[in-house]
């Protein structure tokens, strides 16, 4: 459990960062201490879900990109995660010579976009 902690609070941390926010303007945003966001941080506050959620809102993330070790991270847009999780989801339920022939055309499609520009 230590370990989920450890990567949420780090997570927090470097999107807070990447957006260019203080701990004080993040906990404001949230309605938080700014010494409980720092403990969360840092690992050593075990949050409840309803704040997790107040900090995503906060963040203006999906509580995903918390759970997830990822290095460098790398935050997309909520609007560019929700079609990526669109497709997603379309792909769910092709089978997976449909799954391969899609990836082929995208390839294809993305070699040919980048020898144009």
């Amino acid at each position: 459990m230590d370990q989920l902690v450890n990567i949420v609070g780090t997570n927090i941390r470097e999107i807070r960062k990447q957006k260019k926010m203080t701990q004080e303007e993040l906990a404001e945003k949230c309605g938080l201490q700014t010494s409980y966001l720092a403990g969360v941080e840092r690992g050593d506050r075990n949050i409840t879900l309803s704040t997790l959620e107040k900090i995503t809102t906060g963040l203006e993330i999906n509580a995903i990109d918390l759970f997830e070790l990822k290095l460098p991270l790398k935050i997309l847009p909520v609007e560019t995660e929700q079609l990526i999780n669109l497709f997603a989801g379309q792909l769910k339920k092709k089978s997976e010579k449909e799954i391969r022939l899609i990836i082929k055309l995208a390839s294809e499609i993305f070699e040919t976009y980048n020898n144009k520009n």
